[in-house]
């Protein structure tokens, strides 16, 4: 859980970001300078970086609304396919991506399906906690007066008594999965101002020290998904297999990531779970995919205690990190209030990492639902996360939606210091006993607290519907990092903070416009900050064309200024196509293409360089559904 920063200086004031992360992880590489000397750095690098303008990082979270909605209707229709044709677990991964989405235009009806998707199963108990959790935030409408009649007849959650489980789960084997293949292909290409002023602009495009042109996506990726389950009146059993291959023609490495391996087992009438293997986290302070062991067990109606031990996936250079813990869950503490605590002790090479001391809190009633997470450090005192989202269904048409975050970013652990180390030092330490050699446990720990900003993140949207076709939804979100204050060696010029990035964004959704499913999503954003101001219009559209055909084409259009007076315009266009061949095997591709034109802030010699650039991704594959 570590940031990493490549950072190469030129003589003057303009900035070019690459960034690439997930989670608490994140690369960035910044080039700052222009002309000649940026340019032979970056046609040093070509061959390893892609070369085209991205976007300012704070604009990135600013176009959230627009692809949740676009994400979310996409997911939908793919639960819709598997749920028609009878795929009833590969509709309930989907569904289950869907609901874990923030709160959009497409969770009421996912919500539904979920519920059906267990009922057509035969899992009469699960499907009876969906129902349940839809009549709690959707208390009123046609579509809840059904399903209240349907979950009039399935067991009651909270109060099932072992012999209803048994009338209710039928004993059933199933194994399904998907394997996939995809080939992706990207190219760029630049052409700056002083070649397009030129003698030769009007000629066809050389390979030259002013124009930059390069493949620079070449991979071949090979997916399995394999789930395997056993049912009866006693236990359900799962095995789980998740794995891809990726091989990278330009670098010629081949990379694997095992992403879930594990076999879980849940007693039905004992109130007892144990999963083993490879697996990701689900509350009680686990912060990443981990190989270990967690298991439950329902001591009392509605309340459950829980044990987890285990190693993180992914390698923080040559360290050995382990970690165990332990949470209760009380499911009713009042009818509408369930909750849960937690400790998790963490050790790196033999000193405690991180020790988080935690709650989790869910709230229902009516149309009203809120959760929270509170997350401190013991070790280091310090709080990691502090954040509360709720949603609120004012009526069957309207919905309000709000989050508040605070958390440090990366979360605090003493393996952080690793990534913060004395420059002058001849060879960079790799474990946390080399830095012991020279430095107090009491120092690092105060060093990760001085070095560790906050992420600060507010937002707040909602959706009506306007006619049976038609919804409306906006939303405003703000967002800033605090500053750092300089750290002797280490970080001695501190870093600044960003200041409140902000941006609102509207939306007209209509759905089932010209056949019987189609979803089209129009956006129109502003976003700012201290030093830029940008605005984004983009359109997303997704069309069945029979049982066959799914068609989604997109375009987006991005323009932001500067207050150096720098400026970008880029225009994105794309399209995505699946075919079914059979109701198990499809065929799935898409074409994304990118125009922009940059212009640099003006210098005392005159206006700033200006740029044009291109960039188009491909991919297609064939995916197999069993």
């Amino acid at each position: 859980s570590a940031s990493r920063k490549l950072v190469v200086r030129f003589a003057s004031p303009i900035r070019f970001n690459v960034r690439a992360g997930r989670g608490n992880r994140s690369i960035e590489l910044v080039l700052e300078g222009r002309g000649d000397s940026v340019k032979a750095a970056i046609l040093e690098k070509a061959k390893a970086i892609p070369v085209a303008p991205v976007v300012a990082a704070p604009a990135a979270p600013m176009q959230t609304a627009t692809d949740t909605a676009a994400t979310a209707a996409a997911l939908l229709a793919s639960a819709q396919t598997a749920f028609d044709g009878g795929n009833y677990e590969a509709a309930t991964e989907s569904l289950n991506q869907l609901l874990n989405l923030p709160p959009n235009s497409a969770s009421r009806k996912a919500q539904e399906l979920a519920g059906l998707a267990r009922l057509n199963a035969g899992d009469k108990v699960r499907a009876a906690s969906e129902f349940g959790l839809f009549l709690k935030l959707y208390p009123e409408g046609e579509d809840s007066d059904r399903i209240r009649q349907l979950a009039a007849s399935l067991p009651t959650i909270g109060a099932t008594e072992p012999s209803q489980v048994k009338a209710a789960v039928e004993t059933k084997s199933t194994t399904s999965g998907s394997v996939s293949m995809f080939y992706y292909g990207g190219k760029s290409d630049t052409r700056t101002q002083e070649f397009m002023d030129s003698a030769l602009g009007g000629l066809p495009v050389l390979q030259s020290d002013t124009n930059l042109s390069n493949i620079d996506q070449k991979q071949l990726q090979t997916s399995v998904d394999l789930n395997w389950r056993f049912r009866d009146a006693e236990k359900d059993m799962r095995f789980v297999v998740r794995n891809s291959l990726t091989h990278d023609y330009l670098k010629g490495s081949n990379k694997e990531r095992l992403s879930a391996l594990y076999f879980d087992y849940r007693s039905l009438t004992l109130g007892g779970q144990l999963r083993v293997g490879r697996q990701s986290p689900n509350g009680g302070g686990v912060l990443y995919r981990f190989d270990g062991i967690q298991a439950g067990y329902m001591f009392a109606p509605k309340w459950k205690v829980n044990g987890v031990v285990g190693k993180p996936t992914d390698d923080l250079l040559d360290t050995r990190r382990t970690f165990y813990g332990l949470s209760v869950d009380a499911e009713a503490l009042t009818k509408e209030l369930s909750a849960s605590v937690y400790m998790i002790e963490q050790v790196i090479d033999g000193e405690t990492d991180r020790r988080g001391l935690g709650t989790e809190v869910r709230y229902f009633k009516g149309g009203f639902s809120a959760s929270g997470q509170f997350d401190y450090d013991q070790i280091l005192r310090a709080v990691n996360i502090a954040a509360i989202q709720s949603t609120w269904q004012i009526t069957e048409a309207t919905s309000l939606n709000a989050m508040l975050d605070r958390r440090s970013t990366p979360v605090l652990s003493l393996g952080n210091v690793l990534f913060f180390q004395d420059p002058n030092l001849a060879v960079p330490a790799k474990r946390i006993q080399e830095l012991l050699g020279t430095t107090p446990i009491g120092t690092l720990r105060e060093q990760v607290k001085g070095l560790t900003a906050y992420q600060n993140q507010f937002r707040v949207g909602g959706t009506t519907v306007l006619t049976q076709k038609w919804q409306m939804g906006a939303d405003f979100s703000l967002t800033s990092v605090d500053e750092i204050a300089p750290v002797a060696v280490l970080l001695p010029n501190g870093q600044a903070a960003t200041g409140n990035l902000w941006g609102v964004s509207a939306q007209l959704i209509g759905t089932n416009l010209y056949s019987s499913r189609d979803t089209n999503v129009f956006n129109i954003s502003s976003l700012g900050g201290p030093s830029y101001h940008g605005a984004l219009l983009s359109y997303n559209n997704l069309t069945s064309l029979g049982d066959k055909w799914q068609i989604e084409p997109s375009l987006k259009y991005y323009t932001q200024s500067g207050s150096a007076g720098d400026s970008s315009d880029i225009w994105t266009a794309g399209i995505r196509g699946i075919y079914r061949v059979r109701n198990q095997v499809s065929l799935e591709s898409e074409l994304t293409y990118e125009h922009a034109k940059t212009t640099a802030a003006p210098t005392i010699n005159g206006p700033g360089a200006m740029a044009t650039s291109s960039r188009m991704n491909y991919y297609l594959g064939v995916r197999v559904d069993f």
